[in-house]
């Protein structure tokens, strides 16, 4: 677990999304807390959209919470990225994390 973490939050450095490689570990960190929440089932939380609106979300990546049939995108995983099924609107919706705002309840 911690070396994914560590993995992850290099990768955020490297890639010059966070300018110290501290704000890479604390994004790192909350990257796998998010995605924990949303495998566990349905999570609320919000995240700042690009135009600078805060959105609150409600979503999930537990396979019983929803019916998708992959269309076998071969896309390498952005380690800046999070994906998640939004509950309201149906579809996939993705944030990058150094949007992340936090758990809303």
């Amino acid at each position: 677990m911690k070396s994914k973490i560590f993995t992850t939050a290099w990768e955020l450095f490297k890639s010059g999304v966070f300018g110290t490689f501290a704000a890479a570990l604390k994004a790192a960190w909350n990257k796998s807390k998010l995605q924990a929440q949303l495998k566990k089932g349905v999570s609320y939380f919000s995240f700042t959209k690009k135009d600078g609106t805060v959105r609150n979300a409600i979503g999930t990546t537990a396979q019983n919470n929803f019916e998708y049939e992959s269309k076998g995108s071969e896309r390498k995983d952005n380690a800046a990225v999070v994906k998640f099924w939004d509950v309201e609107k149906r579809a996939f919706r993705s944030l990058t994390i150094d949007s992340f705002i936090g758990f809303c309840l």
